[in-house]
């Protein structure tokens, strides 16, 4: 089949999810065998400008959605059918990483906001929990964001840069003295010009913190009744119901080292140990009253299990753990298994 002759009919089928065996086994046909790489991405960018006319970079970088298609053609999984539109807003963001083993697991979706002068159209990127998710926005940023995490930015992201967070990410900010760059987590902004830093900024927590890796940036909360500029190797905790500030000297690898797949311990209280193993592990962590939450591990955990983690924490601090699988009983699909630390028997 000569490169330039192909059915738009059946592609334009299977990208609104409208298709039959025929156009499948098509599609499958000259994505796999046929054409080269270069005319696929030229499909893909057709079909891009369609659906995003105008909005974003002109050359956008799809390599990512092309290996999904294969990845998904080749995997014969039992599944809906899905459009390639979908496949393509499914893509959105997602960098080099989806290229690493199942270990990582990608969740996009774009959707509509609309004001009284405008349509906004959004993107945010998801990390579902027990995963971490690298991306990378269209002015060159790139990061990682942890468990139960995400990030949104405005379609015009290169016009004005700002993202909304939740959760905990790690920013790599490409350097723009003309555009700084604006992060908003609900209770504070932060706005830095280039530099690396970590943010953790849970809805259910009390506190938020930022860790400040190298470069500068300016943390305000968003009353504005703080400002501070924020130098390498600082760690801001941020009581939000109190608008406490509190600084301190950190070694930033213990606040970064997540996005490198290790749990790093350092010193750290039982309080604050539960609250990472909540993030890391996906589960709620009830540490009864008798215990005090002052006793500290020092330890470094890398691909081990919740169960391994849990039995050094049991010989090492002398604590006992009950670990409560979800109760699928009660038709709560979103419970999560539940550890309880207790006290020796």
């Amino acid at each position: 089949m000569d490169e330039t002759n192909y059915d738009r009919e059946k592609i334009d089928r299977i990208f609104k999810g409208n298709y039959s065996d025929d156009d499948s086994s098509y599609f499958s046909k000259i994505f796999c065998d046929q054409y080269d790489e270069k005319k696929l991405k030229q499909i893909l960018l057709e079909l891009w400008d369609e659906l995003f006319p105008g909005n974003f970079d002109d050359d956008p970088d799809l390599d990512h959605i092309l290996y999904k298609i294969h990845y998904d053609i080749n995997s014969n999984a039992s599944e809906k059918k899905r459009s390639l539109r979908n496949k393509i807003i499914m893509g959105l963001g997602i960098s080099a990483a989806i290229f690493l083993p199942l270990f990582f697991y990608f969740m996009f979706q774009i959707y509509q906001t609309t004001d009284d002068k405008e349509n906004l159209t959004f993107i945010e990127i998801n990390s579902p929990a027990w995963t971490r998710t690298q991306f990378k926005l269209p002015d060159g940023t790139t990061g990682w964001l942890n468990s139960n995490s995400s990030l949104k930015y405005n379609g015009d992201f290169l016009s004005e840069r700002q993202v909304f967070v939740s959760g905990e990410v790690f920013f790599d900010v490409n350097a723009n003295d003309e555009k700084p760059f604006n992060v908003n987590t609900g209770e504070a902004s932060i706005t830095v010009l280039g530099t690396r830093f970590n943010v953790a900024a849970y809805e259910n927590e009390d506190f938020l913190e930022v860790v400040l890796e190298e470069g500068k940036l300016i943390f305000n909360d968003d009353d504005m009744k703080i400002s501070y500029n924020m130098a390498p190797n600082e760690k801001v905790l941020y009581n939000k119901s109190m608008q406490v500030l509190k600084l301190e000297l950190v070694n930033p690898l213990k606040y970064t080292s997540w996005t490198e797949g290790m749990l790093v311990l350092r010193n750290d209280p039982l309080d604050v140990i539960a609250r990472k193993l909540e993030r890391w592990y996906n589960v709620d962590v009830v540490i009864e009253d008798s215990i005090k939450t002052d006793i500290k591990l020092r330890a470094t955990f890398f691909d081990e299990s919740l169960e391994e983690v849990l039995y050094l924490l049991k010989r090492s601090l002398n604590v006992n753990y009950i670990i409560v699988d979800r109760d699928l009983s009660s038709g709560d699909s979103y419970s999560r298994k539940r550890v309880i630390i207790t006290l020796p028997t």
